[in-house]
């Protein structure tokens, strides 16, 4: 569990100067808190002397060491609060950036969808902030029980040897705390996973949930999940607390029985009420130390737990892969080339030895049966996934020894299901190209035949879209990306089906956009409904992950096969 949390010691070394006040102040009450706790036993041996002036004495030396707790208390618990926020957010951004370099098959392989990652991202993390505040207690607390201990070695050496036969009582209690903690914590982050995903799920498809009357149904999912975190939880509550009373317990009886052992000393002359009150206050004061390491050890093994599950995905291999000194992408190529590429995703072949040659300037278009491999060979040229064999080639160069960055700089996406921030329209097609100027976003929107209906919105380009654009219609959505692809002005143009889900009447108002948008540029177009791509320059026709015609819409007519058998379908 140790090796976990280890995992953010780099992330400390940031907070060198944060920690080395913390420490300090740590060092400084222990002394204080120690010191005025000796100084009990000499302050009531000058009260029960009538030593009035040593007592006088003693008063401002005990309000100093008062004031010396109170300020470095403040200063060491705000100081680690602050780093444990800094840190939390640093490994929340880590993460954040990982979802996104992470390719789709992870994504889609998730067990928890994004529900799940987002569980991560929020409650894991609520773990190991909350735990790295009792951090400070691990600088505190040890030395505060070091000093105590000392004090009362001083004050009656026999008593507290004693008294530390407890100890290894303690330890066993802690040690079968720890043994639950890893095997019940994991569980109730899987959960509280699960939990955090059916509630997206609820959110994400309130639409087919209430069109399909499936509210009761979400809600009884919901509870399932609830009531499977709850037990675990549960358990979780029983482990943790029992440390709590066992200890108390153990302290109570260890302490009556200081109290008695001490009235039998001072009865006999070999013992003081100072002696006896300095004692009571050093074993007062040792039993919330030891409650609070106890709880520091318990957080720690929490902090463990989420330690690992953050790390295990910033961690994860599932990255696209990049070439330390990549190639730029050509600047003046002339042709792509899909060289015998396959693709497989999980036991199932996708593409299977795929040839393709695509010239600059040209409109190739991709048809075929839904399964057929369409998308993903437009998905394998961005690199979402990489083929599992062959190559993709940009005039010669592999587009694996390519910047990623600078690879997706060159190609411009339009799909199906159009995804907006929920941010401005403006803002929206601005995210193109965050490095040109936004003056070209209303140009762009003119072009994409969005222009019109912009201007109709109360705020024009200043008017917000909603979750996932969801304020605007699936016409005016698809124009929106339409227009920030052309804000982008990337040489290659990817459409993935983009007008397959507009009725007929947006899907003339958002072709008018698309036929501008492929002026000049190289396009991919996955199709669907043949009738949008007629005038390409080559047809692609897939079956079964291969490619089993290729032509222009005449010649593959009249060949009177697999196209023909679609164009047929589609027409009758």
């Amino acid at each position: 569990m140790l090796s976990n949390v280890k995992k953010l010691l780099p992330e400390l070394k940031v907070f060198k100067k944060q920690l080395t006040l913390v420490a300090i102040t740590g060092v400084f009450y222990a002394t204080a808190m120690a010191t005025s706790t000796k100084l009990l036993k000499d302050l009531f041996d000058g009260l029960s002397a009538g030593e009035h002036e040593k007592v006088l004495n003693l008063a401002p030396l005990m309000l100093g060491l008062a004031v010396i707790m109170a300020v470095s208390r403040y200063f060491h618990i705000f100081t680690m609060n602050f780093v444990a926020e800094c840190l939390v957010q640093n490994v929340r951004q880590r993460l954040q950036q990982k979802f996104m370099s992470l390719n789709l098959s992870f994504h889609n392989n998730y067990h928890a969808g994004a529900g799940g990652l987002i569980s991560r991202i929020l409650n894991d993390i609520r773990t190991i902030q909350d735990g790295l505040r009792v951090v400070a207690d691990v600088f505190l607390y040890p030395l505060q029980f070091i000093f105590l201990i000392g004090i009362m070695l001083h004050l009656d050496w026999k008593l507290t040897l004693a008294m530390m036969m407890a100890a290894p009582i303690i330890a066993m209690i802690l040690k079968s705390i720890a043994r639950s903690m890893r095997k019940y914590i994991p569980q109730e982050r899987d959960a509280l996973e699960y939990m955090t995903s059916t509630i997206k799920e609820s959110l994400d498809g309130i639409r087919i949930i209430q069109s399909f009357n499936l509210e009761k149904d979400m809600a009884n999912r919901l509870i399932r999940d609830s009531n499977k975190y709850l037990d675990i939880r549960k358990t979780v509550y029983k482990r943790q607390e029992a440390a709590g009373p066992a200890s108390e317990l153990i302290a109570t009886i260890v302490i009556l029985g200081a109290v008695v052992y001490t009235s039998f000393e001072i009865a006999a002359g070999r013992s003081t009420a100072g002696t006896f009150i300095g004692f009571s206050a050093a074993l007062l004061q040792l039993n919330p130390a030891i409650k609070r390491l106890q709880e520091a050890y318990v957080r720690i093994q929490e902090v463990g737990i989420s330690t690992n599950r953050i790390f295990s995905i910033i961690e994860d291999p599932s990255e696209v892969p990049e070439k330390v000194n990549a190639h730029p992408f050509p600047k003046d190529w002339k042709k792509i080339v899909y060289k015998n590429v396959s693709f497989t995703y999980g036991k199932d072949m996708i593409l299977k030895n795929i040839n393709l040659e695509i010239n600059r300037g040209e409109v190739v278009a991709l048809v075929g049966s839904s399964g057929s491999g369409k998308s993903t060979i437009v998905n394998l040229l961005e690199r979402f996934f990489d083929a599992t064999s062959g190559e993709i080639l940009v005039d010669g160069v592999n587009i694996l020894d390519v910047g990623l960055k600078d690879l997706r700089r060159n190609i411009a996406l339009v799909t199906q299901d159009v995804f907006l921030f929920s941010d401005t329209i403006e803002k929206n097609i601005w995210a193109g190209d965050y490095n040109r100027d936004r003056a070209d976003v209303m140009a762009m929107a003119k072009l994409a035949n969005a222009h019109d209906f912009i201007m109709k919105m109360p705020k024009g380009y200043e008017s917000r879209v909603g979750d996932r654009g969801n304020l605007l219609s699936g016409g005016e959505k698809q124009r929106i990306s339409i227009a920030r692809a052309m804000f982008k002005d990337a040489p290659i143009l990817i459409l993935d089906e983009a007008t397959s889900a507009l009725d007929t009447a947006s899907e003339i108002e958002v072709q008018k956009g698309i036929d501008h948008l492929m002026e000049g540029r190289t396009a991919i177009v996955v199709a669907h409904r043949l009738s949008t791509i007629q005038k390409a320059d080559k047809i692609v026709v897939l079956k079964a992950g291969e490619i089993v015609e290729i032509g222009n819409h005449k010649n593959l007519l009249d060949q009177q096969g697999e196209y023909f058998r679609f164009h047929s379908l589609q027409h009758t």
